[in-house]
């Protein structure tokens, strides 16, 4: 079968990674703001989030395109894993962008479905899938890296769920799988309190596979592991995977409907309004508490 992502015919470097080859994506799905490259001989591909002025803040945009670049992928025969990382020495996500999610209602929430795609592209994504993170990951950005296989990630990388303080609650996963990997006891300190963990911390915990120190690098550490898995079997892979998220994915689901309930919920209070334009306003927001 051939991939069904065609290359293009001269290797070109990605930002801040050189060495991959790059792929063209068809028609109406190119995107500036997602670049994606494949190390053909490791049979690795690497998906770099790439708005670095906006702290690879997730767009609209970036929300369809990144499962449907997933859903390439996952159909390209040249590709047996993946890494997925932000800007180096920079942000993998600072979580979703809050100026367009200030325009949304909850009615809008739900006719659009908003979260949903990028929640099934990544629980539908056959093939292992790593986070390489160095910098801030908070919000969506942090759900983002929980919803993928394994976490490597700078000792000084910053996770953090912090929608409580623009008013509304992590939507894309955050509340269920944080509170599965970390407890309901942590993950209630780390919510409720809009407070950030380190790498190092997180690997303690289990959630984050290395914590690597000043003198490793994230990508190179997290391309070894890629590298590795690729060369085994890919069905007997597929299917260990699959077998793994059994395990975590009984009762997931139905807590993923109710928190995107919750979430969307949000959006009709006064105080996500007050919350959000304080965050673009630069200043302490005064909620209502209404």
């Amino acid at each position: 079968m051939q991939a069904s992502v065609p290359l293009r015919s001269q290797a070109t470097a990605l930002p801040d990674f050189e060495g991959l080859e790059s792929l063209s994506l068809p028609a109406g799905q190119e995107s500036n703001d997602l670049i994606v490259g494949i190390d053909r001989a490791a049979a690795v591909a690497v998906i770099q989030m790439n708005r670095p002025a906006k702290r690879n803040a997730l767009s609209h945009e970036m929300m369809i395109q990144l499962p449907a670049l997933l859903g390439e992928l996952d159909r390209n025969d040249a590709v047996r894993a993946v890494v997925l990382m932000g800007t180096r020495k920079g942000a993998f996500s600072a979580g979703a962008d809050i100026k367009q999610l200030n325009n949304l209602t909850t009615n809008s929430a739900h006719e659009r479905k908003f979260l949903t795609n990028l929640n099934d592209g990544f629980e539908s994504f056959s093939k292992p899938l790593i986070a390489a993170v160095e910098g801030f990951a908070l919000g969506g950005g942090f759900e983002v890296a929980l919803a993928c296989d394994m976490i490597y990630a700078t000792e000084d990388a910053k996770f953090g769920l912090p929608e409580v303080s623009i008013g509304c609650i992590p939507g894309a996963g955050g509340t269920q799988r944080l509170a599965r990997a970390l407890g309901k006891h942590k993950a209630m300190e780390l919510i409720l309190q809009s407070q950030t963990i380190s790498g190092k911390e997180l690997a303690e915990h289990g959630i984050v596979n290395k914590a690597c120190r000043g003198d490793e690098d994230v990508m190179v550490e997290a391309m070894k592991v890629a590298t590795r898995i690729a060369t085994f079997s890919r069905p007997v892979v597929r299917i260990a995977k699959e077998a793994v998220l059994t395990a975590e994915n009984n009762h997931l689901n139905a807590g993923m409907i109710l928190e995107k309930r919750l979430y969307y919920m949000t959006f009709a209070l006064d105080d996500f309004k007050i919350g959000t334009q304080a965050f673009l306003d630069k200043k302490q927001p005064n909620f209502k508490h209404e």
